[in-house]
């Protein structure tokens, strides 16, 4: 887990939430969300089965979406059948052509049966968490320095909400205008367009290149920054040592999620390969998000998966002003 104590800014305005962590005087995420535009996770709906498809052990079930959602049938009890109603949780949020991942195992604190009740499917029972809860929720409380919101309205809800789900984190939210913001407005909004950009360069003259296709996102680590001015070779190990730990940072930062392909630079020494490897799980401590990294191949890939949640700051960001 990272040592770093992170600042959180919230602005949580009716036209427009903002939520930034920033530490070590860098921007590690940032998320902004009009009404209508952030992740269906976690709501809970009474749908009604379109069909079951037993060739995918799978039904479509309509929740009131442009899309009906996939329900996995392994591991349910009873099979639903065409038009039942069924009360279901939005485990993942859809993607281009793909509607939401769906469960009939429903994680909340109340009795949705007793929600459901009188209604008819389609409809919402709970809704989704908000941005700001969700992106709280991940955290742990002792890693967090303060949470600024730049209303003063905010705090006392903030705070309730702190010292229900996350307590240790209640006494850490406070008032401070946005002009008074340290690092500015301005500052976070040039992280955010650094973080635009496919290109990273590496501290040490190496280079990331981002590419997020539609099924996967591919990372190419090479050295063709690598600082000759500085007077020295960069080694293929050094770089390397670099993009690992620069990686996660850039995965929560853009929120890319899915399946990444990491090409790190070949390294013919196993040890070293294990060092890179190594520095790269340490590294995913700063992102909650990432579930799973698998081991690197002679050739310098790596794969590792994270959980997608909402859209990429690109699709967040298209479109936004001031």
């Amino acid at each position: 887990m990272s040592e770093m104590r992170e600042q959180i800014f919230l602005s949580l305005h009716p036209e427009r939430t903002e939520f930034y962590r920033w530490a070590d005087d860098r921007l590690i995420q940032a998320i902004v969300e009009k009404p209508g535009q952030g992740s269906l996770a976690g709501g809970v709906y009474l749908g009604r089965v379109l069909r079951v498809e037993q060739s995918l052990n799978a039904a479509f079930v309509e929740i009131g979406l442009d899309k009906p959602g996939l329900l996995p049938l392994k591991r349910q009890g009873a099979q639903p059948t065409e038009g039942d109603a069924v009360i279901v949780q939005v485990r993942r949020d859809g993607r281009e052509e793909k509607g939401v991942r769906l469960t009939t195992s429903v994680k909340v604190p109340v009795d949705v049966v007793a929600l459901a009740k009188g209604k008819q499917p389609p409809a919402q029972l709970i809704a989704p968490p908000t941005v700001w809860h969700t992106a709280l929720e991940a955290l742990a409380p002792e890693q967090v320095a303060s949470i600024i919101c730049d209303r003063r309205v905010d705090v006392a809800p903030v705070a309730d909400w702190c010292r229900k789900h996350r307590r240790g984190m209640e006494d850490k939210v406070a008032f401070l205008p946005d002009r008074e913001w340290v690092p500015s407005r301005t500052d976070i909004k040039e992280r955010v367009a650094e973080a635009l950009d496919e290109e990273v360069v590496l501290p040490g003259g190496g280079k990331l290149l981002i590419e997020p296709v539609r099924t996967l996102t591919a990372i190419d680590v090479n050295s063709a920054a690598a600082t000759a001015e500085k007077g020295f070779e960069r080694t293929a190990l050094s770089v390397n040592l670099e993009a690992a730990r620069e990686i996660p940072r850039q995965l929560a930062l853009r929120n890319l999620g899915g399946i990444i392909v990491i090409d790190f630079i070949d390294l013919e020494n196993r040890n070293k390969r294990e060092q890179v490897l190594e520095a790269l799980r340490q590294a995913v401590g700063i992102d909650p998000a990432i579930e799973w990294v698998g081991n690197m191949s002679r050739l310098g890939l790596v794969e590792l998966l994270r959980r997608r949640a909402g859209p990429t700051l690109a699709e967040m960001w298209q479109g936004q002003n001031g």
